[in-house]
């Protein structure tokens, strides 16, 4: 079973998955939202696998709740998309200091901050996990996710 199918089943109790010629995506939200200021968490190499099953755990948590505006997940690509990207990728880190948060929009940092999510600051765009992370950065990854997709 190849990422893309793997990936469907684990989406499909949440909502409907979108196959392109390119990748996958996954859209969520409040249909009467804020469409202006739209979020697009994009994993480009779903081989990081951690990275999606982070997205994964955060769409099962988001699902439970009204999250205001419309975002999406994009997987294996970068979609043409009229809003903010932001990258969940695997960075140079430490192992037990939080996700890494690399070169993204100040809001980033502040939601980080507001919610009590430890992190460390690394090179490269995006926010992510450091290559050998714990169970502690994984699930504050998870948090910071869920925090950004709900306070954007």
């Amino acid at each position: 079973m190849d990422w893309k199918e793997k990936l469907k089943a684990l989406l499909e109790p949440y909502g409907e998955v979108i196959e392109t010629g390119r990748g996958l995506i996954f859209e969520f939200g409040d249909d009467e939202g804020d469409f202006s200021d739209r979020l697009a968490f994009i994993i480009e190499k779903p081989e990081e696998w951690p990275l999606v099953e982070v997205a994964v755990k955060a769409i099962a948590d988001l699902t439970d709740h009204d999250v205001p505006g419309r975002n999406l997940f994009a997987f294996g690509f970068t979609p043409d998309f009229e809003g903010t990207l932001l990258r969940l990728r695997l960075f140079d880190g430490k192992p037990g200091e939080g996700p890494v948060i690399g070169d993204v929009a100040e809001k980033v940092l502040k939601i980080a901050e507001r919610n009590g999510i430890k992190y460390q600051r690394g090179d490269g765009e995006g926010i992510g996990l450091p290559k050998d992370f714990t169970e502690e950065d994984f699930e504050a990854l998870v948090k910071l996710v869920e925090a950004v997709a709900f306070e954007w």
